[in-house]
């Protein structure tokens, strides 16, 4: 990584601000793909929960979806622009949605709830590799027993990916995204720099700068299964336009799983 990343990840005064505003344009449809592998993996869960929270709710789309269902949906996120974001879009949807500042390393429920789902590469943000059984155990805490715990990891290709520099502008502002991995680490990185319209013709700079861990396949089941996880299943894409495959692959860009917490003895 360049030696200034950090000097600039410091710098940015508001992380996630300008991502939270711009999020839902910036990334605006998942591939058919994708939803069908979603769909049969977390369908049939959905279908039988009442209880369900969003855990690295970003801007609340899901959250939405979840409470169209009629499911009692609490939404975490430990960015609070992102909390924000979700509040309003709950609010222009007229669902009801129980929303809370959170470190998903820690954090805790009102209730024990029937699922947990984590999607788009949240738990990615986390900073260190043991953070993720600190994640898996509170997820495990917060779900009652036989519930179901659903998330999705981006992989090194995803990462690798981002080394290409993109530019998108539209009359809102000019977003410059660039980013790349480093195996040695086993870590991805990404900055953000907008650049918005002001007065006079001026502009306005704000960067965002992300560091992103990668797990493999059997670190991640390691957690789970440390955590009280079983029946684990998973959809692997090397490529987000096709369908998956049901086994982890060197070249794949993002893995979603699905966990069952263990049911108590005398259930």
């Amino acid at each position: 990584m360049p030696r200034d990343r950090e000097k600039r990840k410091r710098s940015a005064e508001k992380p996630y601000w300008l991502v939270s505003r711009f999020y839902d344009e910036m990334w605006p449809s998942r591939t058919n793909a994708w939803k069908r592998a979603r769909q049969k993996l977390l369908g049939p869960v959905l279908k039988y929960s009442k209880t369900i929270c969003d855990l690295g709710c970003g801007t609340g789309s899901n959250s939405v979806e979840f409470a169209r269902r009629g499911l009692k949906v609490y939404s975490l996120d430990l960015s609070a622009d992102m909390c924000r974001a979700t509040r309003e879009k709950a609010r222009k949807k007229r669902v009801e949605v129980w929303v809370k500042q959170a470190d998903m390393r820690e954090f805790r429920l009102p209730q024990p709830v029937d699922c947990i789902v984590s999607e788009w590469g949240p738990i990615n943000h986390l900073r260190k590799k043991t953070d993720l059984l600190k994640v898996a155990r509170a997820a495990a805490r917060a779900l009652r027993p036989g519930g179901y715990f659903y998330f999705d990891l981006h992989r090194p290709r995803f990462f690798e990916d981002w080394e290409k520099t993109v530019v998108f502008e539209n009359r809102r502002y000019l977003l410059v995204k660039q980013g790349g991995y480093s195996r040695q680490l086993q870590r991805g990185w990404a900055e953000f720099t907008f650049f918005i319209p002001a007065p006079r013709g001026r502009w306005t700079r704000h960067t965002d700068f992300f560091i992103h861990i990668h797990w493999t396949h059997a670190q991640v089941l390691q957690a789970l299964r440390r955590a009280g996880f079983n029946s684990i299943r998973l959809f692997d894409f090397n490529d987000f336009d096709v369908p998956p495959s049901s086994r982890p692959s060197e070249s794949s860009r993002r893995t979603m799983y699905l966990a069952r917490k263990q049911k108590a003895e005398n259930s």
